[in-house]
């Protein structure tokens, strides 16, 4: 039996820790050991949030790695979570992926590691995703849509078919990409917005349609 820890001890890490217990593996490969502090150190008020039996373990830097120990990162923001996601793999630490049993991934999806796949996604024919990847509640990612790693896609998102998303991109709640769309690596798209053809590397979108602020 394998032991998860959960990088990151803020509000996401604990809808990823509920998310875990309903997630295929819990209990017969994996149960829960508890937390790492991320970057950010918490507020005594948030510490007393997180679920009665899970525990804050250290942080990132200090943290011990031990045999039966596997990862996942709960951090959303992409360069903060390729960064701590980094540390732990430099240090022999090994990532799991954590995907909802009320998600649908279909057979000819391919997945990469580390991944979070939250409850009621689908993931349709020959979609792609990148290792370190967050797609969070109820997303669609239609057919053939490419996702880069370490992007983070949060609840709600349509992802229309034929899709192209970068590396290190974040797309906020209900935001809709039109099908055969192209977000580049590093990109914003803001929440709610509406993306009809094409994003730029790092730029960031917001409205409908979406326009660089």
């Amino acid at each position: 039996m394998k032991n998860l820890i959960i990088i990151g001890a803020g509000g996401y890490a604990r809808e990823v820790y509920w998310n875990a217990k309903m997630s295929s593996g819990f209990d017969s490969e994996w149960t829960i050991k508890g937390f790492l502090d991320g970057d950010v150190k918490l507020s005594a008020e948030e510490y007393t949030k997180l679920p009665e039996e899970g525990k804050v373990l250290g942080d990132v830097d200090s943290y011990e790695i031990e045999p039966d120990d596997v990862f996942t990162c709960a951090v959303g923001t992409p360069a903060v979570r390729k960064k701590l996601a980094e540390k732990i793999l430099s240090r022999g630490g090994k990532f799991i992926n954590l995907i909802s049993e009320r998600a649908t991934v279909f057979p000819t999806a391919k997945i990469g590691k580390g991944l979070i796949v939250g409850l009621h996604c689908n993931i349709s024919d020959h979609v792609e995703i990148g290792d370190f990847t967050i797609v969070n509640n109820a997303t669609i990612a239609g057919h053939d849509v490419k996702i880069g790693k370490y992007t983070c896609i949060m609840a709600q998102v349509d992802v229309g078919g034929g899709t192209q998303i970068g590396d290190e991109v974040f797309i906020g709640s209900h935001a809709v990409i039109v099908p055969h769309a192209k977000i580049g690596n590093g990109a914003y798209v803001g929440t709610g917005s509406v993306v009809l053809k094409k994003v730029n590397a790092g730029v960031k979108v917001f409205g409908n349609p979406a326009l660089e602020m």
